[in-house]
């Protein structure tokens, strides 16, 4: 099966549209700001939409965890916690708080606000993200797969990979991938790159997370544009296969998926694919074995210790599969921003410090009656 890829004039598409999501900056005065809830600002007397991202900044910015907050809600009201937050703002505003001013960072695709900065000045411009982009592909002979724009934060996703840049997994004869790079620009993060690998025998892309391949820029001055060279460069040496790529494989075909990793795959899946999504995750057919046994209701924790019948392999392939190539199968409400978040989603399970079955030991005694001779003594 041929991986597909994107038109010249898709492409040329893409980058008007990427321009156009440049995310736009604000200086305003701190204490202008008024904090309605979470999703809700005032300023100077317009209602103002923000994303869950720009409410977590904004709590950042005045020294408040995510955790305070939901719990001061939980003892008190959603009303009370924005009048705390808005005296907490106006101190912080105060010449004691030395912050005065801030920058609003905002989306021009829905004018909402994604995030709320000390730093006046922006990150890397989508313009610029374009240039860098189209330098590495170009110069690494590359065809581009997804190119999406997320039209709630305005982050710009870019996978490509050089069909030459082939490499397999030792002792698994039949996997067979190609190596790329994903590229990323966020108006709050800036430009990130990280591995992306296709599969040959389904061809599903996965975009991994392993942190010492993911390379983050914030401005392009100095010699971080060296380092970052230098950086795609020696990946290129290795076919763009991630470091530690293969025994990650080999462990995840090894382990089985618990239930609670499967729920998290199935329940991506199913938010575009309803009850279909078990064609691809067959978490029900799981649950329902265990239902069976008695466990009708499971804690969180009790998933995580639940073995199903499915490799962690499997599971991750299974949602790189509908992420690749689900809207070509069954009709889904799926925008090229879902599928590419997706890929990373699976690549952060698949990438993930460890699987919760991975460091189990096995059992010696599987099958057999426990030892009652302890409860026998008198």
């Amino acid at each position: 099966m041929a991986i597909t890829t994107l038109s010249n004039q898709l492409v040329e598409q893409k980058k008007v549209e990427t321009l156009n999501a440049q995310a736009l900056r604000k200086v305003v005065s701190f204490r202008e700001i008024n904090l309605i809830d979470e999703s809700t600002i005032e300023y100077q007397g317009h209602r103002i939409n923000i994303t869950k991202d720009a409410f977590k900044s904004l709590l950042k910015l005045l020294g408040m965890s995510q955790q305070f907050a939901k719990k001061f809600e939980t003892l008190f009201t959603p009303e009370a916690k924005s009048q705390f937050i808005n005296r907490m703002k106006d101190a912080m505003a105060s010449n004691i708080g030395n912050m005065t001013n801030i920058t609003l960072v905002v989306n021009p695709i829905n004018k909402s606000v994604v995030a709320f900065s000390k730093a006046e000045n922006s990150t890397i411009s989508n313009g610029q993200f374009i240039q860098v982009a189209e330098d590495i592909i170009n110069k690494h002979s590359m065809d581009v797969t997804n190119w999406s724009v997320d039209p709630t934060t305005g982050l710009i996703s870019i996978d490509a990979f050089n069909p030459k840049a082939e490499f397999g997994i030792k002792g698994l004869n039949d996997e067979v991938f190609t190596g790329g790079v994903s590229f990323k620009n966020s108006p709050i993060n800036g430009l990130q790159v990280m591995p992306y690998v296709n599969r040959q025998w389904c061809t599903n892309g996965l975009t991994t997370a392993m942190a010492q391949d993911t390379y983050t820029l914030h401005s392009l001055g100095g010699d971080n544009m060296e380092k970052f060279f230098q950086h795609i460069s020696d990946a290129r040496k290795n076919n763009f296969a991630p470091t530690g790529f293969a025994d990650r494989v080999r462990t995840a075909v090894e382990t089985p998926a618990s239930l609670s990793e499967m729920r998290f795959a199935h329940n991506l899946i199913e938010k575009h694919a309803g009850e279909r999504a078990e064609n691809w995750i067959p978490f029900k057919e799981n649950m329902n074995a265990y239902n069976k046994l008695g466990f009708d209701k499971m804690t969180g924790d009790q998933m995580k210790m639940a073995k199903t019948n499915t490799s962690l392999y499997s599971v991750v392939n299974g949602l790189t599969h509908f992420a690749t190539h689900g809207p070509a199968i069954i009709d889904t409400d799926m925008t090229d921003y879902n599928a590419s978040e997706l890929q990373v989603k699976a690549g952060n399970l698949f990438g993930k410090k460890s699987f919760d079955f991975e460091n189990s030991l096995p059992n010696p005694f599987a099958g057999a009656d426990l030892n009652q001779q302890g409860a026998l003594l008198n």
